[in-house]
């Protein structure tokens, strides 16, 4: 198997990467969503900073699609983060809301077509729109079907974990994860003697 290296690609010194996605299922979901977003921000050495997942309660999928890049924005806009990368694998919502006077844009999705307008158009920030392919955007990608199946409103995610670090860690280059790939503290590892009736000694008891 070749590997190719990461797909997913930094952003410029100094700004700030948010990968968006959006999640949209035909048929409610076990916990009844039908659609789920996600946002996460890397910094220019690829550092996960920022994860956001779950729902909106959106019951349609270009209009979901565009909220997720207008959440993306509204969180880069509270966190100062005023040099912006963003990225979305949604293509026809990404060209929806470039044509001049909205045109194209359905009544439907016009005023959050704006408010994606108004936050692009801030004098104070330089941000960035791109469209790039799901495989460049599988974490975003997962994330989302995830928040979906998990949650029934927008959650902070404190860590990466499980799959989450998997993929990240393939973004970055640093090959597969696993117990033995793990480190701990040494002070949380109890030092183990085998007594001479091959009983185990923990350190507690040694002197």
């Amino acid at each position: 198997m070749v590997d190719f290296g990461p797909l997913w690609s930094l952003p410029k010194e100094d700004f700030i990467k948010v990968n968006v996605h959006s999640f949209f299922s035909e048929e409610p979901l076990e916990n009844g969503n039908t659609s789920g977003i996600e946002i996460f921000f890397r910094n220019d050495r690829g550092t996960i900073i920022r994860m956001y997942g779950g729902t909106l309660g959106i019951q349609e999928k270009r209009l979901n699609e565009f909220y997720a890049m207008l959440y993306g924005l509204r969180k880069a806009f509270f966190e100062n983060f005023n040099l912006l990368e963003l990225e979305s694998n949604h293509a026809g919502a990404y060209w929806g809301w470039r044509f001049e006077h909205l045109d194209g844009v359905i009544p439907e999705h016009q005023y959050v077509v704006r408010q994606i307008n108004t936050m692009k158009a801030d004098k104070n920030s330089i941000i960035e729109i791109e469209v790039i392919s799901e495989e460049s955007n599988r974490l975003a990608t997962y994330l989302a079907e995830h928040g979906a199946r998990t949650w029934d409103r927008m959650v902070e995610l404190e860590a990466p974990f499980g799959r989450v670090k998997e993929i990240w860690y393939n973004d970055m280059g640093l090959g597969p994860i696993g117990p033995q790939f793990e480190t701990v503290c040494e002070l949380d590892l109890a030092v183990v003697v085998v007594n001479e009736d091959g009983g185990i000694v923990e350190d507690e008891e040694m002197v």
